[in-house]
């Protein structure tokens, strides 16, 4: 390696991705908390709000997660009155039930005060295109098996 461990760690895309997704994390769970959600439970809501209807395994598609977690996701968000899953021949489909929809305004803001507080800090049109640069590297690497 040759380099000083910082120095190496700080040179690394994993190891920088989990950092910044380490920061995030609490930057997120602040914004979400008012919502009694955790912020991925909170994007569930939101796929479903514009998106009503479909299959899980196009939510984990969606939100880049596997079905089987978000299986457990929508198993927890059913018992809170917040979802309702109806089988439609062989598939489950996901909907967001009217208590779903009222509080989908209330994530709507978490999500917008999440941005303003990453936005604020990094600059907005800064912030917007690291998620921009960020998004199409996971692609990119998506694309690798």
């Amino acid at each position: 390696m040759g380099k000083p461990i910082e120095q190496a760690l700080d040179e690394c895309l994993f190891f920088s991705v989990k950092k910044l997704d380490r920061l995030l994390n609490k930057m997120a769970d602040e914004a979400f908390r008012k919502t009694g959600l955790a912020p991925t439970y909170g994007f569930i809501l939101l796929v479903l709000k514009e998106k009503d209807g479909i299959p899980q395994k196009d939510i984990a598609e969606v939100l880049f997660s596997a079905p089987s977690t978000i299986a457990r996701f929508v198993e927890k968000l059913e018992h809170k009155g917040l979802i309702k899953t109806v089988t439609d021949g062989r598939k489950s489909l996901v909907y967001l039930t009217d208590k779903g929809k009222d509080l989908s305004q209330l994530i709507d803001t978490s999500w917008d005060e999440l941005h303003d507080a990453y936005g604020d800090i990094l600059g907005h049109k800064e912030s917007d295109m690291l998620a921009s640069k960020l998004s199409d590297t996971a692609e990119q690497l998506k694309k690798v098996k």
